[in-house]
């Protein structure tokens, strides 16, 4: 009889661990599916044009050369973004593409000024209309890709201009890790933030 408080004790700490460890996995698998669903990645990558979006390094600038020597276009298309620096990080992209291996003379720059994702696609819509195009291939961080692909193809759709995304490899966002990093936090929370503010008809940032 004076060890059944014990086994009672025992009874009711393994259940709380276990239901802790069950809360815990829910969470993680929340965050997770989070994760997924900002990550979208189309596995056809052919198109008349590859669009490498501003601001995002090496990573990013990488993938899209790698595209190029596959041979997912013939074009690879370059975004102009505002604000200080702005040009010297566009002629460092061009550097970085041709030391990749992409020829100078197959890189094209949109012409405008974007101080947003929307901007951006707005400049490539006019381009695509000039140029003929009708498909791209928008080049962005994974963390970006389901917001560019709202918006692009919101912008060139009614252009009749197909709109295929490419996550860049090798980058560290990962739908299962992101929630490791203060980083992976913020871009995922601001991320949410900008498509429920489309979602709500605002079209920048």
């Amino acid at each position: 009889m004076t060890n059944q408080p014990e086994k009672t004790v025992g009874g009711c700490f393994a259940k709380f661990v276990s239901g802790t460890l069950l809360l815990v996995a829910g969470i993680y698998l929340i965050l997770v599916f989070i994760g997924m669903l900002l990550v979208t990645s189309d596995s056809n990558k052919k198109a008349d044009a590859i669009v490498l979006l501003s601001g995002g390094g090496k990573v990013r600038n990488a993938e899209a050369a790698r595209l190029f020597k596959d041979g997912a276009a013939e074009t690879i298309v370059l975004t102009q973004t505002s604000g200080r620096g702005s040009i010297a990080t566009l002629s460092e992209t061009r550097s970085q593409l041709v030391k990749g291996g992409v020829p100078s003379y197959q890189i094209q720059t949109a012409t405008g000024t974007a101080t947003s994702t929307y901007d951006e696609a707005r400049q490539v819509a006019k381009l695509a209309k000039s140029a003929g195009f009708n498909s791209v291939l928008v080049v962005t961080d994974p963390y970006h890709t389901l917001r560019a692909r709202i918006l692009f193809a919101g912008e060139l759709g009614t252009e009749g201009v197909k709109v295929r995304v490419v996550a860049a490899r090798d980058h560290w966002y990962q739908p299962v890790t992101w929630m490791f990093s203060q980083e992976g936090w913020r871009v995922t929370l601001t991320e949410l933030v900008k498509i429920g503010g489309i979602i709500l008809g605002m079209r920048g940032g």
